[in-house]
């Protein structure tokens, strides 16, 4: 509600004075026409100003796990760096900081036999898809190379997550210069997980890492 009240402000002034940011845009956006309600603008502006922050931190740290845990994988990477943009996605779909979101169905449905009617709320868990045996091959083994990885850790559809893009690239800029810094890796004590029920990742990771020696 404090982020509400601050962005309330920053949406006034850019109503009033828009300047060349992406909040002017939320700010003065129209839909057929007519003006965004001011809960629809807190809401977006809240999207683009918070959304990525803990999301991506928690993919970044469990995939820094699973490399510890599994060196070899580590090591595909290594010697094959072109296995990034696929490892970021294994990445993404071992961490889903997002573990679920309520969604109303708008039309009468069935989904894996059960009826779901329209104006029902759904609940989409997406750390259970994300492990499913029917859409994954050894969905609990971490492979960088996994192919295909239809996860949903980005949600789907008209939801499909705005930062994606972003976070897929902030992913791969990073382990781009760890596998090129970083010799070894290991668990240098237990992690701890968040305590959450919707956004969460790891609140600790104590690691121990081996750095290439420069000439």
């Amino acid at each position: 509600m404090e982020f509400f009240q601050y962005l309330a402000g920053v949406v006034a002034q850019r109503r009033q004075q828009p300047e060349g940011d992406l909040m002017s845009v939320v700010a003065n956006a129209t839909i057929d026409g007519e003006p965004l309600s001011d809960m629809d603008t807190l809401s977006y502006g809240m999207l683009l100003a918070a959304a990525g922050h803990d999301t991506t931190s928690s993919s970044v740290g469990v995939g820094m796990m699973q490399l510890a845990l599994n060196p070899g994988e580590f090591e595909k990477l290594k010697t094959d760096p072109s296995l990034i943009p696929s490892a970021a996605q294994e990445m993404f779909r071992w961490a889903t900081p997002v573990r679920h979101f309520i969604r109303t169905a708008v039309v009468d449905t069935e989904l894996g036999g059960q009826k779901i009617k329209a104006g029902e709320a759904v609940c989409l868990m997406y750390l259970s898809g994300n492990r499913d045996e029917a859409a994954f091959d050894d969905p609990d083994t971490f492979r960088v190379d996994r192919s295909p990885n239809r996860h949903v850790a980005f949600g789907y559809g008209a939801h499909h997550c705005l930062g994606r893009i972003l976070a897929e690239m902030e992913l791969e800029a990073l382990f781009n210069e760890i596998v090129k810094r970083v010799e070894s890796i290991e668990l240098a004590g237990e992690p701890e997980w968040v305590k959450t029920n919707h956004t969460g990742g790891l609140k600790h990771l104590p690691i121990r890492y081996r750095m290439y020696t420069r000439a």
